[in-house]
């Protein structure tokens, strides 16, 4: 692992200037002989002088080693490579040597023993993920974990055959196994297998869901979409089944005491919210265990003279990943959190309150589309109109040529004059123009993280729109990919009568219909006139989003009362609703 060619190329390049052999050696109470053997590779330091050489050069340990196989270091070759002595980690983690011995060879920690693996990660100056890697490299932590797949494979799918109810208990032989296999308590394997056994039943639930979809859906695009979604949640379950014994493997090393999982989860909800971090950073301070999980804010000083810190990404990984188990190993935390939330919400702006009250109430939320999501045509909305206009001339429709610039309104002026078959005609050209759109459309700022954000919570969401749902699917399917479900909206474009379009509220009742929806819990986000009235006409909550004084004006005398200028509010109320709910 040690590098001479690197030792040589460090002492090249020194603040300093090139730093002599000789004078390297000075530093470090070596001769000459030792830092040249080094160097050709004829002896290998120790890992004190590995510090020691680092600490004259400037640079850390890990630069003095050969890194091309980092991949395959174990975690003694990763201690090593970092000058550090096992006794030194000892010291560093307050373990006595034997616990240490079996943290490095078996990959076990003592239960009682907290965050080991951020402070490890700490002292060995890589994240928790790389060491990870290393400690899975280590042949007896492999052994192990293979010895236990089939044990904790076969008891999960046991509680997940069809009409069972039931959940492992601290008295059966295999949680016994498994508890032996970690170095933790049977109550404590129990109440973790009992969290991950409801996960996957809810995931079950919901496959056998998307398969009835899937044989007996109304269309057969219907079917074919559940049918992907069927899949694509089998195979989430398998992998969370196969990875299972390394997921607990990794959550026995880096689990949190309570108080510190507390602290965790608050600095979670606070997000961004100066008073909310504040209120946080006490905690922080004492708290050593989780240095790796978060960061300080850059400029951000508090009235004590101390700085802000926030959730950092590992911190955030943690959180995501681990939480249910946390839940049911500590359940006393939620009722904290809860009161944290009261405390630190209670001067929120009324509009945010209100909003979060909304999104709260609502179990559906359906969006317009052109103006909410994107900006369908963009610069050349008159174009498009123009040459729509030309096909309504070669369909003999008549239109005025100084009139609309909105190629929707322009395909409803001329429902009065032709034939059904021209109607259509003139919609599937307006179709082909909205469709080659949609291709190159931009989801407007927020509109992919607000999609996001809802489609992981506990909302139905749809799209209701004039415009064709060729266009509105052809937009989803290139949207943002941070918004995980876009696939999933259901989208309830311009009916085949153009009469029934907004502010008629037939999308809006077909939307609710088609989803199970309780109207009274059902909102619309729009920023049309049209958008409004419908709402007002079908019963539903409508919240406007208009940019400019005007537009809001048209739509409160319209009788929208909830007019925001941004998604980016809708998004931080969702965002706090939801961290609330989890």
């Amino acid at each position: 692992m040690f590098s001479g060619a690197r030792l040589r190329q460090a002492r090249s390049k020194t603040s300093e200037g090139t730093l002599s052999a000789e004078e390297l050696a000075e530093k470090v109470g070596a001769s000459k002989a030792q830092i040249l053997a080094y160097e050709n590779g004829r002896r290998v330091p120790d890992p004190p002088r590995i510090r020691q050489l680092a600490d004259a050069l400037g640079v850390h340990p890990l630069e003095l080693a050969d890194q091309s196989d980092m991949r395959t270091w174990q975690l003694a070759d990763l201690r090593r490579a970092n000058g550090l002595r096992a006794s030194d980690l000892c010291r560093e983690l307050e373990l006595k040597p034997h616990s240490y011995r079996r943290l490095e060879m078996m990959g076990l920690a003592a239960e009682g023993r907290y965050g080991l693996s951020p402070r490890l990660a700490a002292a060995l100056g890589v994240s928790m993920r790389a060491l990870e890697r290393h400690i899975a490299n280590t042949p007896a932590v492999r052994q192990r974990l293979e010895s236990i797949q089939g044990t904790l494979t076969a008891l999960v799918e046991t509680h997940l055959e069809p009409g069972r109810t039931d959940v492992p208990e601290t008295e059966d032989r295999a949680v016994k196994e498994i508890a032996a296999c970690y170095a933790r308590s049977a109550p404590t394997i129990a109440r973790v297998l009992h969290q991950e056994t409801l996960t996957l039943r809810e995931m079950r639930r919901r496959q056998a869901t998307e398969a009835a979809t899937a044989f007996y859906g109304p269309t057969t695009q219907e079917q074919r979409r559940a049918r992907r979604r069927m899949e694509s949640e089998e195979a989430r379950i398998n992998q969370l089944i196969t990875s299972l014994p390394r997921r607990l493997d990794v959550f026995f090393r880096a689990q949190l005491a309570p108080g510190s999982w507390e602290t965790l989860s608050q600095l979670h909800l606070a997000r961004s919210r100066e008073r909310a971090l504040a209120m946080i950073s006490p905690a922080l301070i004492q708290d050593a265990t989780l240095a790796p999980l978060i960061r300080p804010l850059s400029g951000k000083i508090i009235e004590s003279g101390s700085g802000l810190y926030g959730i950092s990404r590992e911190g955030q990984h943690h959180y995501i990943s681990f939480k249910h188990w946390y839940d049911a190993l500590y359940p006393w935390v939620d009722d904290s959190l809860r009161h944290f939330e009261q405390r630190t919400t209670a001067c929120d702006p009324p509009e945010l309150a209100w909003l979060r009250q909304c999104f709260a109430q609502s179990q559906t939320v359906l969006f317009s589309f052109d103006g909410i999501l994107c900006r369908l045509f963009a610069d050349n909305v008159r174009s498009v109109s123009g040459h729509l206009a030309q096909a309504a001339s070669g369909l003999h429709l008549h239109t005025d040529p100084n009139g609309t610039a909105d190629p929707v309104a322009l395909l409803r002026s001329a429902v009065d004059q032709g034939s059904p078959e021209q109607v259509r005609q003139l919609d599937g050209i307006l179709t082909t123009y909205e469709t080659a759109a949609a291709r190159r459309a931009e989801p407007l700022p927020g509109a992919a993280q607000l999609l996001g954000a809802l489609s992981r919570g506990p909302w139905r969401l749809a799209v209701v729109t004039d415009h064709a749902t060729a266009a509105v699917q052809t937009f989803l399917t290139h949207l943002h990919p941070e918004t995980g479900s876009a696939p999933q909206l259901g989208v309830f474009g311009r009916p085949t009568d153009p009469r029934l379009m907004k502010p008629h509220p037939h999308a809006i009742s077909l939307a609710t219909s088609r989803l199970g929806s309780d109207r009274s819990r059902t909102l619309l986000i729009g920023e049309s006139l049209a958008d409004a009235l419908a709402a007002r006409a079908a019963g539903v909550q409508f919240i406007g989003v208009a940019t400019q004084r005007s537009h809001a004006r048209m739509l409160r005398e319209a009788g929208a009362s909830n007019v925001v200028e941004t998604l980016t509010t809708l998004l931080a109320a969702v965002s706090r609703i939801k961290d609330a709910r989890t």
